[in-house]
Protein backbone atom coordinates (compact mmCIF):
# COMPACT_ATOMS: atom_id res chain seq x y z
CA UNK A 1 0.00 0.00 0.00
CA UNK A 2 1.16 3.36 -0.84
CA UNK A 3 1.98 5.79 1.76
CA UNK A 4 0.88 9.67 1.22
CA UNK A 5 1.19 12.99 3.71
CA UNK A 6 -0.82 15.22 2.28
CA UNK A 7 -0.31 19.59 3.79
CA UNK A 8 -2.23 21.75 3.38
CA UNK A 9 -1.04 25.69 3.60
CA UNK A 10 -2.31 29.36 2.37
CA UNK A 11 -0.05 30.55 -0.34
CA UNK A 12 3.49 32.09 0.87
CA UNK A 13 1.58 35.82 -0.23
CA UNK A 14 -1.23 34.72 2.56
CA UNK A 15 1.04 34.12 5.68
CA UNK A 16 2.24 37.44 6.65
CA UNK A 17 5.23 37.99 8.13
CA UNK A 18 5.39 41.85 9.08
CA UNK A 19 4.06 43.44 12.55
CA UNK A 20 3.06 45.98 10.07
CA UNK A 21 -0.11 43.92 9.10
CA UNK A 22 -3.20 44.38 11.15
CA UNK A 23 -3.52 40.14 10.62
CA UNK A 24 -1.49 37.58 10.60
CA UNK A 25 -1.87 34.12 9.65
CA UNK A 26 0.06 30.71 9.60
CA UNK A 27 -1.20 27.01 9.05
CA UNK A 28 0.15 23.59 9.36
CA UNK A 29 -0.78 20.09 8.98
CA UNK A 30 1.09 16.75 9.30
CA UNK A 31 -0.19 13.03 9.25
CA UNK A 32 1.91 11.91 11.83
CA UNK A 33 2.32 8.20 12.51
CA UNK A 34 -0.96 7.84 10.35
CA UNK A 35 -1.14 6.81 6.27
CA UNK A 36 -2.90 9.45 5.46
CA UNK A 37 -4.22 12.84 6.42
CA UNK A 38 -7.82 13.09 6.78
CA UNK A 39 -7.41 17.02 8.33
CA UNK A 40 -8.18 20.12 6.25
CA UNK A 41 -6.77 23.78 7.18
CA UNK A 42 -7.17 27.06 5.29
CA UNK A 43 -6.90 30.46 6.23
CA UNK A 44 -8.76 33.65 3.84
CA UNK A 45 -7.24 36.57 4.03
CA UNK A 46 -10.00 39.29 2.82
CA UNK A 47 -9.91 42.65 0.90
CA UNK A 48 -12.29 45.21 0.08
CA UNK A 49 -16.11 44.85 0.60
CA UNK A 50 -15.41 41.18 1.61
CA UNK A 51 -13.56 41.97 4.33
CA UNK A 52 -16.12 44.58 4.89
CA UNK A 53 -19.09 42.61 4.99
CA UNK A 54 -17.01 38.63 5.46
CA UNK A 55 -13.92 39.44 7.25
CA UNK A 56 -11.08 37.36 7.08
CA UNK A 57 -11.03 33.20 8.65
CA UNK A 58 -8.95 30.90 9.83
CA UNK A 59 -11.05 26.99 9.37
CA UNK A 60 -10.73 23.46 10.13
CA UNK A 61 -11.98 20.16 9.69
CA UNK A 62 -10.77 17.11 11.35
CA UNK A 63 -12.80 13.93 8.55
CA UNK A 64 -13.57 11.28 11.30
CA UNK A 65 -11.30 8.61 10.81
CA UNK A 66 -13.99 5.61 11.10
CA UNK A 67 -15.74 6.90 8.14
CA UNK A 68 -13.82 5.74 4.90
CA UNK A 69 -14.60 9.53 3.42
CA UNK A 70 -13.43 11.18 6.19
CA UNK A 71 -10.32 13.24 4.47
CA UNK A 72 -12.90 14.01 1.82
CA UNK A 73 -15.44 15.29 3.57
CA UNK A 74 -12.94 17.55 5.54
CA UNK A 75 -11.53 19.05 2.65
CA UNK A 76 -14.68 19.40 0.99
CA UNK A 77 -15.95 21.68 4.32
CA UNK A 78 -13.21 23.85 4.41
CA UNK A 79 -12.88 24.69 0.39
CA UNK A 80 -16.90 24.71 0.31
CA UNK A 81 -17.44 26.66 3.24
CA UNK A 82 -14.58 29.57 1.86
CA UNK A 83 -16.26 29.67 -1.38
CA UNK A 84 -19.65 29.97 -0.48
CA UNK A 85 -19.54 32.17 2.69
CA UNK A 86 -17.54 34.65 0.89
CA UNK A 87 -20.72 34.49 -2.04
CA UNK A 88 -23.33 35.01 0.24
CA UNK A 89 -25.62 38.39 -0.38
CA UNK A 90 -24.22 41.65 1.75
CA UNK A 91 -27.41 41.77 3.81
CA UNK A 92 -26.83 38.31 5.77
CA UNK A 93 -25.11 38.90 9.13
CA UNK A 94 -21.87 36.46 9.84
CA UNK A 95 -23.76 34.16 11.81
CA UNK A 96 -26.86 34.00 9.07
CA UNK A 97 -23.97 33.65 6.01
CA UNK A 98 -22.29 30.63 8.37
CA UNK A 99 -25.38 29.20 9.39
CA UNK A 100 -26.59 28.80 5.49
CA UNK A 101 -23.34 27.56 4.27
CA UNK A 102 -22.97 24.99 6.84
CA UNK A 103 -26.42 23.57 6.40
CA UNK A 104 -25.72 23.61 2.82
CA UNK A 105 -22.71 21.77 3.01
CA UNK A 106 -24.43 19.55 5.62
CA UNK A 107 -27.25 18.57 3.56
CA UNK A 108 -24.60 17.77 0.53
CA UNK A 109 -21.98 16.01 2.83
CA UNK A 110 -24.98 13.59 4.24
CA UNK A 111 -26.38 12.89 0.86
CA UNK A 112 -23.10 11.96 -0.26
CA UNK A 113 -22.99 8.94 2.46
CA UNK A 114 -26.45 7.45 1.45
CA UNK A 115 -28.10 8.30 4.39
CA UNK A 116 -27.79 7.03 8.55
CA UNK A 117 -27.88 3.29 6.86
CA UNK A 118 -24.38 4.58 5.54
CA UNK A 119 -22.54 5.94 8.68
CA UNK A 120 -19.72 3.79 8.29
CA UNK A 121 -18.56 5.14 4.95
CA UNK A 122 -19.96 8.34 5.53
CA UNK A 123 -18.05 11.92 4.44
CA UNK A 124 -18.25 13.01 8.37
CA UNK A 125 -15.68 15.68 9.45
CA UNK A 126 -15.60 18.33 12.49
CA UNK A 127 -15.52 21.91 11.57
CA UNK A 128 -14.35 24.96 13.37
CA UNK A 129 -13.86 28.60 11.88
CA UNK A 130 -12.86 31.82 13.37
CA UNK A 131 -14.05 34.82 11.50
CA UNK A 132 -12.33 38.08 11.97
CA UNK A 133 -14.65 41.11 11.67
CA UNK A 134 -13.65 45.11 12.97
CA UNK A 135 -13.23 44.50 16.24
CA UNK A 136 -14.94 41.23 16.93
CA UNK A 137 -14.73 37.53 16.40
CA UNK A 138 -17.41 35.51 15.31
CA UNK A 139 -16.85 31.63 16.39
CA UNK A 140 -18.46 28.66 14.45
CA UNK A 141 -18.22 25.04 15.81
CA UNK A 142 -19.17 21.54 15.58
CA UNK A 143 -17.01 18.22 16.71
CA UNK A 144 -14.04 18.15 18.98
CA UNK A 145 -12.21 20.75 17.19
CA UNK A 146 -10.95 23.49 18.84
CA UNK A 147 -10.89 27.44 19.16
CA UNK A 148 -8.37 28.77 21.78
CA UNK A 149 -7.38 32.11 22.35
CA UNK A 150 -4.32 33.20 24.03
CA UNK A 151 -4.10 36.26 25.58
CA UNK A 152 -1.93 38.49 28.25
CA UNK A 153 -0.31 35.11 28.49
CA UNK A 154 -3.54 33.06 29.35
CA UNK A 155 -4.37 30.42 27.05
CA UNK A 156 -8.37 30.17 26.84
CA UNK A 157 -10.42 27.67 25.06
CA UNK A 158 -13.83 29.14 23.39
CA UNK A 159 -15.47 26.06 22.29
CA UNK A 160 -17.26 23.14 23.69
CA UNK A 161 -16.25 19.67 22.07
CA UNK A 162 -19.32 17.64 21.04
CA UNK A 163 -18.24 14.16 22.32
CA UNK A 164 -18.99 11.99 24.61
CA UNK A 165 -16.90 9.97 26.87
CA UNK A 166 -17.39 5.34 26.69
CA UNK A 167 -14.55 5.03 28.48
CA UNK A 168 -10.90 5.14 29.63
CA UNK A 169 -9.46 6.14 26.03
CA UNK A 170 -12.79 6.11 24.29
CA UNK A 171 -15.25 8.83 22.99
CA UNK A 172 -17.31 9.23 20.11
CA UNK A 173 -18.70 12.04 18.23
CA UNK A 174 -22.03 13.57 19.39
CA UNK A 175 -21.85 15.99 16.04
CA UNK A 176 -20.34 16.63 13.06
CA UNK A 177 -21.09 17.59 9.19
CA UNK A 178 -22.38 14.85 7.59
CA UNK A 179 -23.61 12.97 10.71
CA UNK A 180 -27.56 13.62 10.47
CA UNK A 181 -30.13 15.18 7.91
CA UNK A 182 -30.31 18.17 10.29
CA UNK A 183 -27.32 20.18 12.68
CA UNK A 184 -26.87 22.36 15.42
CA UNK A 185 -23.86 24.97 14.86
CA UNK A 186 -22.43 26.60 18.41
CA UNK A 187 -21.69 30.26 16.91
CA UNK A 188 -20.61 32.96 19.56
CA UNK A 189 -18.88 36.42 19.51
CA UNK A 190 -15.81 37.82 21.36
CA UNK A 191 -14.63 40.94 20.94
CA UNK A 192 -11.09 41.43 20.15
CA UNK A 193 -7.88 42.97 21.79
CA UNK A 194 -4.73 43.88 19.87
CA UNK A 195 -2.13 40.93 20.63
CA UNK A 196 -4.85 38.40 20.61
CA UNK A 197 -3.32 34.95 19.21
CA UNK A 198 -5.78 32.51 18.09
CA UNK A 199 -4.90 28.49 17.74
CA UNK A 200 -7.48 26.74 15.46
CA UNK A 201 -6.65 22.96 16.25
CA UNK A 202 -7.28 19.07 15.79
CA UNK A 203 -7.70 16.55 18.24
CA UNK A 204 -4.35 15.36 17.38
CA UNK A 205 -2.61 18.12 19.18
CA UNK A 206 -4.65 19.69 21.66
CA UNK A 207 -5.82 16.09 22.84
CA UNK A 208 -1.78 15.51 23.61
CA UNK A 209 -0.85 18.98 25.06
CA UNK A 210 -1.53 19.53 28.41
CA UNK A 211 -2.80 23.78 28.71
CA UNK A 212 0.34 25.15 30.72
CA UNK A 213 2.38 23.55 27.90
CA UNK A 214 0.13 24.42 25.28
CA UNK A 215 0.00 28.36 26.54
CA UNK A 216 4.27 28.36 27.11
CA UNK A 217 4.70 27.05 23.59
CA UNK A 218 2.42 29.82 21.84
CA UNK A 219 3.70 32.51 24.04
CA UNK A 220 7.27 31.84 23.72
CA UNK A 221 7.03 31.30 19.37
CA UNK A 222 3.77 33.44 18.45
CA UNK A 223 2.88 32.84 14.78
CA UNK A 224 5.98 30.30 14.62
CA UNK A 225 4.57 28.03 17.14
CA UNK A 226 3.17 25.09 14.58
CA UNK A 227 6.06 23.31 14.48
CA UNK A 228 7.03 23.58 18.18
CA UNK A 229 3.53 22.38 19.14
CA UNK A 230 3.17 19.73 16.18
CA UNK A 231 6.81 17.96 17.65
CA UNK A 232 5.69 18.40 21.11
CA UNK A 233 2.33 16.55 20.74
CA UNK A 234 4.20 13.87 18.48
CA UNK A 235 6.13 13.03 21.88
CA UNK A 236 3.57 13.10 23.98
CA UNK A 237 2.20 10.33 22.39
CA UNK A 238 -0.12 11.47 19.64
CA UNK A 239 -0.55 9.19 16.81
CA UNK A 240 -3.22 11.19 14.85
CA UNK A 241 -3.14 13.63 12.20
CA UNK A 242 -1.99 17.14 13.63
CA UNK A 243 -3.03 20.28 11.93
CA UNK A 244 -3.62 24.19 12.69
CA UNK A 245 -3.87 27.38 12.08
CA UNK A 246 -2.84 30.74 13.67
CA UNK A 247 -4.06 34.22 13.75
CA UNK A 248 -2.64 37.48 15.70
CA UNK A 249 -4.42 40.24 16.10
CA UNK A 250 -1.46 43.35 15.53
CA UNK A 251 -3.59 46.77 15.38
CA UNK A 252 -7.75 46.66 16.69
CA UNK A 253 -9.71 48.86 14.40
CA UNK A 254 -13.26 49.58 13.99
CA UNK A 255 -15.43 48.08 11.51
CA UNK A 256 -14.82 49.89 8.22
CA UNK A 257 -17.53 51.70 6.57
CA UNK A 258 -19.40 50.66 3.44
CA UNK A 259 -17.94 53.26 0.42
CA UNK A 260 -21.39 54.27 0.83
CA UNK A 261 -21.86 55.05 4.17
CA UNK A 262 -18.65 56.08 4.76
CA UNK A 263 -18.93 59.45 1.52
CA UNK A 264 -22.37 59.54 1.92
CA UNK A 265 -22.21 60.39 5.74
CA UNK A 266 -19.81 63.82 4.80
CA UNK A 267 -22.09 64.96 2.37
CA UNK A 268 -23.97 67.92 3.30
CA UNK A 269 -27.74 68.21 3.64
CA UNK A 270 -29.35 69.77 0.05
CA UNK A 271 -31.39 73.30 0.84
CA UNK A 272 -35.09 72.93 0.07
CA UNK A 273 -35.62 72.75 -3.64
CA UNK A 274 -38.05 75.15 -5.35
CA UNK A 275 -39.19 73.73 -9.09
CA UNK A 276 -36.58 74.45 -11.48
CA UNK A 277 -33.81 74.29 -8.81
CA UNK A 278 -31.05 71.92 -10.51
CA UNK A 279 -28.74 69.48 -8.26
CA UNK A 280 -26.62 67.40 -9.84
CA UNK A 281 -27.50 66.66 -13.27
CA UNK A 282 -30.88 66.80 -12.18
CA UNK A 283 -34.08 69.15 -12.33
CA UNK A 284 -36.73 69.83 -10.37
CA UNK A 285 -40.39 69.71 -11.60
CA UNK A 286 -42.44 69.32 -8.10
CA UNK A 287 -42.87 67.93 -4.77
CA UNK A 288 -44.49 65.07 -4.21
CA UNK A 289 -44.56 64.52 -0.40
CA UNK A 290 -43.26 66.59 2.85
CA UNK A 291 -42.85 66.21 6.08
CA UNK A 292 -40.93 66.25 9.24
CA UNK A 293 -38.44 63.65 8.25
CA UNK A 294 -38.44 64.08 4.53
CA UNK A 295 -38.87 65.60 1.32
CA UNK A 296 -39.81 63.88 -1.62
CA UNK A 297 -39.55 65.54 -5.10
CA UNK A 298 -40.42 64.64 -8.50
CA UNK A 299 -37.05 65.50 -10.62
CA UNK A 300 -35.86 64.79 -14.34
CA UNK A 301 -32.59 63.36 -14.86
CA UNK A 302 -30.96 65.87 -17.78
CA UNK A 303 -28.55 63.11 -19.36
CA UNK A 304 -31.64 60.59 -20.10
CA UNK A 305 -34.57 62.66 -19.52
CA UNK A 306 -36.37 60.00 -17.16
CA UNK A 307 -38.49 61.17 -14.54
CA UNK A 308 -37.55 60.41 -11.05
CA UNK A 309 -37.73 60.38 -7.63
CA UNK A 310 -34.87 62.81 -5.19
CA UNK A 311 -35.55 62.24 -1.24
CA UNK A 312 -33.61 64.32 0.48
CA UNK A 313 -33.33 64.59 4.50
CA UNK A 314 -35.08 66.77 6.17
CA UNK A 315 -32.85 70.00 7.99
CA UNK A 316 -34.66 69.29 11.38
CA UNK A 317 -32.62 66.20 11.87
CA UNK A 318 -28.71 68.01 10.37
CA UNK A 319 -27.44 67.48 13.86
CA UNK A 320 -28.51 64.04 14.49
CA UNK A 321 -26.27 61.03 13.65
CA UNK A 322 -28.36 58.38 14.07
CA UNK A 323 -31.39 59.70 11.63
CA UNK A 324 -27.93 60.16 8.88
CA UNK A 325 -26.93 57.06 9.22
CA UNK A 326 -30.68 55.47 9.12
CA UNK A 327 -31.39 57.69 5.73
CA UNK A 328 -27.78 56.51 3.81
CA UNK A 329 -28.37 52.86 5.29
CA UNK A 330 -32.05 53.43 3.03
CA UNK A 331 -30.24 53.85 -0.11
CA UNK A 332 -27.96 50.93 0.61
CA UNK A 333 -30.43 48.76 1.28
CA UNK A 334 -32.65 49.98 -1.89
CA UNK A 335 -29.58 48.94 -4.27
CA UNK A 336 -29.14 45.42 -2.94
CA UNK A 337 -32.52 44.91 -4.10
CA UNK A 338 -34.05 43.80 -7.83
CA UNK A 339 -37.83 43.00 -8.06
CA UNK A 340 -40.44 44.48 -9.65
CA UNK A 341 -42.98 44.99 -6.60
CA UNK A 342 -40.03 47.09 -4.87
CA UNK A 343 -38.94 50.64 -5.87
CA UNK A 344 -35.56 50.86 -7.83
CA UNK A 345 -32.64 53.09 -6.08
CA UNK A 346 -30.13 54.11 -8.66
CA UNK A 347 -26.79 54.77 -7.86
CA UNK A 348 -25.53 57.74 -7.31
CA UNK A 349 -24.09 59.84 -10.25
CA UNK A 350 -19.98 60.73 -9.22
CA UNK A 351 -20.47 64.32 -8.66
CA UNK A 352 -23.21 63.95 -5.79
CA UNK A 353 -22.58 67.01 -3.70
CA UNK A 354 -25.42 66.35 -1.53
CA UNK A 355 -27.04 63.97 0.56
CA UNK A 356 -29.62 62.30 -0.94
CA UNK A 357 -31.15 59.26 -2.97
CA UNK A 358 -32.38 59.08 -6.42
CA UNK A 359 -35.55 55.96 -6.76
CA UNK A 360 -37.32 55.41 -10.13
CA UNK A 361 -41.03 57.06 -9.93
CA UNK A 362 -44.06 55.64 -9.85
CA UNK A 363 -47.06 57.15 -10.98
CA UNK A 364 -50.21 56.45 -9.74
CA UNK A 365 -51.62 56.42 -6.21
CA UNK A 366 -50.87 55.18 -2.77
CA UNK A 367 -52.95 51.95 -1.51
CA UNK A 368 -54.52 54.06 1.27
CA UNK A 369 -55.98 56.46 -1.55
CA UNK A 370 -56.90 53.02 -3.31
CA UNK A 371 -59.09 51.59 -0.16
CA UNK A 372 -60.71 55.13 -0.17
CA UNK A 373 -61.73 55.05 -3.61
CA UNK A 374 -62.45 50.87 -3.07
CA UNK A 375 -64.62 50.63 0.00
CA UNK A 376 -64.69 46.83 0.64
CA UNK A 377 -63.65 45.54 -2.63
CA UNK A 378 -64.07 41.75 -3.83
CA UNK A 379 -62.12 38.96 -2.55
CA UNK A 380 -60.16 38.09 -5.58
CA UNK A 381 -59.07 41.76 -6.00
CA UNK A 382 -57.40 41.89 -2.62
CA UNK A 383 -55.62 38.53 -3.17
CA UNK A 384 -54.46 39.72 -5.95
CA UNK A 385 -53.02 42.72 -4.14
CA UNK A 386 -51.88 40.71 -1.07
CA UNK A 387 -49.88 37.96 -3.67
CA UNK A 388 -48.09 41.33 -5.32
CA UNK A 389 -46.86 42.31 -1.64
CA UNK A 390 -46.10 38.76 -0.65
CA UNK A 391 -43.49 38.50 -3.99
CA UNK A 392 -42.05 41.57 -2.67
CA UNK A 393 -41.63 40.24 0.77
CA UNK A 394 -40.47 37.11 -0.43
CA UNK A 395 -37.56 38.90 -2.36
CA UNK A 396 -36.72 40.25 1.25
CA UNK A 397 -36.87 37.31 2.90
CA UNK A 398 -34.45 35.63 0.86
CA UNK A 399 -31.68 38.53 1.64
CA UNK A 400 -32.74 38.07 5.75
CA UNK A 401 -34.22 41.88 4.96
CA UNK A 402 -37.56 42.54 7.47
CA UNK A 403 -39.14 45.50 5.74
CA UNK A 404 -40.61 46.75 9.39
CA UNK A 405 -42.63 49.64 7.95
CA UNK A 406 -45.65 48.16 5.64
CA UNK A 407 -48.21 50.07 5.57
CA UNK A 408 -50.95 51.51 3.18
CA UNK A 409 -49.06 55.08 2.45
CA UNK A 410 -45.61 53.27 1.65
CA UNK A 411 -47.16 51.02 -1.07
CA UNK A 412 -48.29 52.53 -4.21
CA UNK A 413 -50.56 51.53 -7.17
CA UNK A 414 -50.21 52.17 -10.89
CA UNK A 415 -52.93 52.51 -13.44
CA UNK A 416 -52.71 48.64 -14.29
CA UNK A 417 -53.00 47.43 -10.72
CA UNK A 418 -49.70 46.65 -10.20
CA UNK A 419 -48.09 47.26 -6.39
CA UNK A 420 -44.71 48.62 -5.54
CA UNK A 421 -43.18 49.01 -1.92
CA UNK A 422 -42.03 52.41 -2.21
CA UNK A 423 -39.99 53.15 1.31
CA UNK A 424 -37.49 51.12 2.69
CA UNK A 425 -36.35 53.62 5.73
CA UNK A 426 -37.47 50.99 8.37
CA UNK A 427 -36.19 47.88 6.70
CA UNK A 428 -34.03 45.83 8.99
CA UNK A 429 -30.35 43.70 7.31
CA UNK A 430 -28.77 41.70 9.59
CA UNK A 431 -25.57 42.58 7.62
CA UNK A 432 -26.36 46.29 7.55
CA UNK A 433 -27.16 46.16 11.21
CA UNK A 434 -22.92 45.42 11.52
CA UNK A 435 -21.96 48.06 9.81
CA UNK A 436 -24.16 51.18 11.89
CA UNK A 437 -22.64 52.97 14.75
CA UNK A 438 -26.44 53.81 16.11
CA UNK A 439 -28.69 51.46 16.99
CA UNK A 440 -32.28 52.75 16.89
CA UNK A 441 -34.55 50.71 19.42
CA UNK A 442 -37.49 53.05 18.44
CA UNK A 443 -40.30 50.75 16.64
CA UNK A 444 -39.78 51.39 12.67
CA UNK A 445 -43.11 51.79 11.14
CA UNK A 446 -47.23 53.18 12.51
CA UNK A 447 -48.14 51.63 15.86
CA UNK A 448 -51.16 50.49 13.96
CA UNK A 449 -49.16 48.15 11.19
CA UNK A 450 -46.25 48.01 13.28
CA UNK A 451 -45.95 44.22 15.10
CA UNK A 452 -46.42 44.13 18.56
CA UNK A 453 -43.01 42.64 19.56
CA UNK A 454 -41.47 45.81 18.43
CA UNK A 455 -43.55 47.51 21.62
CA UNK A 456 -42.66 44.28 23.79
CA UNK A 457 -38.89 44.85 23.28
CA UNK A 458 -38.70 41.12 21.51
CA UNK A 459 -36.82 40.60 17.99
CA UNK A 460 -38.26 41.53 14.91
CA UNK A 461 -38.18 38.63 12.13
CA UNK A 462 -39.98 38.21 9.04
CA UNK A 463 -43.63 37.09 11.12
CA UNK A 464 -43.19 41.29 11.72
CA UNK A 465 -43.74 41.43 8.08
CA UNK A 466 -46.63 38.96 8.46
CA UNK A 467 -48.03 40.62 10.99
CA UNK A 468 -48.14 43.98 8.97
CA UNK A 469 -49.82 42.09 5.63
CA UNK A 470 -52.14 40.68 7.57
CA UNK A 471 -53.24 44.13 8.79
CA UNK A 472 -53.17 45.34 5.72
CA UNK A 473 -55.18 42.79 4.13
CA UNK A 474 -57.63 43.25 6.88
CA UNK A 475 -58.25 46.66 6.42
CA UNK A 476 -58.83 46.13 2.80
CA UNK A 477 -61.03 44.25 2.93
CA UNK A 478 -63.43 45.68 6.12
CA UNK A 479 -61.99 49.33 6.16
CA UNK A 480 -61.05 49.00 9.60
CA UNK A 481 -58.37 47.47 12.01
CA UNK A 482 -57.88 44.37 13.68
CA UNK A 483 -57.46 45.86 16.58
CA UNK A 484 -58.72 48.83 18.86
CA UNK A 485 -56.91 51.80 17.15
CA UNK A 486 -54.22 53.64 18.86
CA UNK A 487 -54.61 57.25 18.90
CA UNK A 488 -52.03 60.05 19.08
CA UNK A 489 -48.09 60.13 18.55
CA UNK A 490 -47.16 59.63 21.84
CA UNK A 491 -45.00 56.04 21.76
CA UNK A 492 -47.04 53.26 22.20
CA UNK A 493 -46.91 50.96 25.33
CA UNK A 494 -47.77 46.86 25.51
CA UNK A 495 -46.98 44.74 28.58
CA UNK A 496 -47.89 41.45 27.04
CA UNK A 497 -49.43 39.86 23.62
CA UNK A 498 -52.37 39.32 25.76
CA UNK A 499 -53.68 42.78 26.06
CA UNK A 500 -55.04 42.54 22.33
CA UNK A 501 -57.88 41.71 21.47
CA UNK A 502 -58.81 40.80 17.51
CA UNK A 503 -62.02 41.79 16.42
CA UNK A 504 -63.78 39.50 13.91
CA UNK A 505 -63.30 40.80 10.25
CA UNK A 506 -67.38 40.07 10.22
CA UNK A 507 -68.47 41.77 12.53
CA UNK A 508 -67.55 44.76 9.60
CA UNK A 509 -68.62 42.20 7.03
CA UNK A 510 -70.88 39.78 6.76
CA UNK A 511 -69.92 38.22 3.40
CA UNK A 512 -66.74 37.58 4.56
CA UNK A 513 -66.36 33.67 5.21
CA UNK A 514 -65.00 32.25 8.65
CA UNK A 515 -62.06 30.76 6.87
CA UNK A 516 -60.62 33.92 6.18
CA UNK A 517 -61.55 35.13 9.08
CA UNK A 518 -59.43 32.94 10.49
CA UNK A 519 -56.65 33.31 8.18
CA UNK A 520 -56.43 37.23 8.98
CA UNK A 521 -56.60 36.43 12.49
CA UNK A 522 -53.58 33.68 11.81
CA UNK A 523 -51.78 36.18 10.06
CA UNK A 524 -52.05 39.16 12.74
CA UNK A 525 -51.90 37.37 15.98
CA UNK A 526 -50.02 39.58 18.88
CA UNK A 527 -48.04 36.22 19.33
CA UNK A 528 -44.92 35.90 16.81
CA UNK A 529 -45.20 32.24 17.43
CA UNK A 530 -48.63 31.94 16.79
CA UNK A 531 -48.75 33.16 13.25
CA UNK A 532 -47.98 31.66 10.42
CA UNK A 533 -44.21 30.66 10.07
CA UNK A 534 -44.63 31.03 5.60
CA UNK A 535 -45.89 33.86 3.53
CA UNK A 536 -47.22 30.64 0.98
CA UNK A 537 -49.48 29.39 4.05
CA UNK A 538 -50.90 32.65 4.31
CA UNK A 539 -51.83 32.63 0.66
CA UNK A 540 -52.83 29.49 0.23
CA UNK A 541 -55.31 29.89 3.28
CA UNK A 542 -57.08 33.23 1.64
CA UNK A 543 -57.57 31.00 -1.38
CA UNK A 544 -58.84 27.78 -0.11
CA UNK A 545 -61.08 26.77 2.87
CA UNK A 546 -58.75 25.59 5.42
CA UNK A 547 -61.18 22.86 7.78
CA UNK A 548 -59.65 24.27 11.10
CA UNK A 549 -60.93 27.65 10.61
CA UNK A 550 -64.35 26.60 9.06
CA UNK A 551 -64.20 24.14 12.17
CA UNK A 552 -63.47 26.60 14.89
CA UNK A 553 -65.78 27.62 17.65
CA UNK A 554 -67.09 30.96 17.65
CA UNK A 555 -64.68 34.04 19.22
CA UNK A 556 -66.16 34.58 22.95
CA UNK A 557 -68.86 37.11 23.14
CA UNK A 558 -67.13 39.90 24.17
CA UNK A 559 -64.74 39.45 20.87
CA UNK A 560 -68.42 39.33 18.83
CA UNK A 561 -70.19 41.63 20.08
CA UNK A 562 -68.54 43.35 23.14
CA UNK A 563 -71.99 45.90 23.58
CA UNK A 564 -73.83 42.65 24.31
CA UNK A 565 -71.21 41.31 26.43
CA UNK A 566 -71.25 44.28 29.08
CA UNK A 567 -75.00 44.60 28.58
CA UNK A 568 -75.06 41.40 29.59
CA UNK A 569 -72.80 41.25 32.72
CA UNK A 570 -74.34 44.49 33.72
CA UNK A 571 -77.96 42.31 34.39
CA UNK A 572 -76.31 39.38 35.85
CA UNK A 573 -74.95 41.84 38.43
CA UNK A 574 -78.43 43.47 38.91
CA UNK A 575 -80.06 40.42 39.16
CA UNK A 576 -77.47 38.97 41.66
CA UNK A 577 -77.95 41.49 43.89
CA UNK A 578 -81.75 41.52 44.01
CA UNK A 579 -81.70 37.69 44.97
CA UNK A 580 -78.99 38.52 47.97
CA UNK A 581 -82.02 40.91 49.15
CA UNK A 582 -84.55 38.48 48.48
Amino acid sequence: MNTTCETITVPDSDIAASNSEKLEFATATECGQRAYNDDAVAVYRASGSELRYRGSLAAIADGVGSAEAGGAAARAAVSGFISDYYSTPDSWSVKQAAARVLHALNGWLYRQSGGADEIQRGWLTTFSAVVLKGSTAHLIHIGDSRIYRLRNGNLECLTRDHSRTLGPDKTFLSRALGMDAHIEVDYRQEPLEAGDLFCVTTDGIHDFLPLPQFATLLEQHQLEAAQPLIAAALDNGSKDNLSLALCRVNVLEALESDDLMLTAGQLPFPPPLQPGNRIDGYEVLQELHASSRSYLYLVRDLDSGILCALKAPSENFIDDPAYIERFIAEEWTGRRLDHPAIVKVFPPKKERRFLYHVMEYVDGQNLRQWMQLHPKPPLDQVRNLVGQLVSALRRLQRLEIVHGDLKPENIMVDSSGRLKLIDLGGANAAGLQELLRYQDSAPPGSKNYCAPEYFVGDGASHRSDIFSLGVIAYEMLTGEYPYKERFGSNHYQLKNYAGMRYISARQHRDDIPDWIDGALRKACSPDPKSRYPALSEFVHDLSTPNVRFASVEKPPLIERNPLLFWQTVAVLAILSHLLYFL
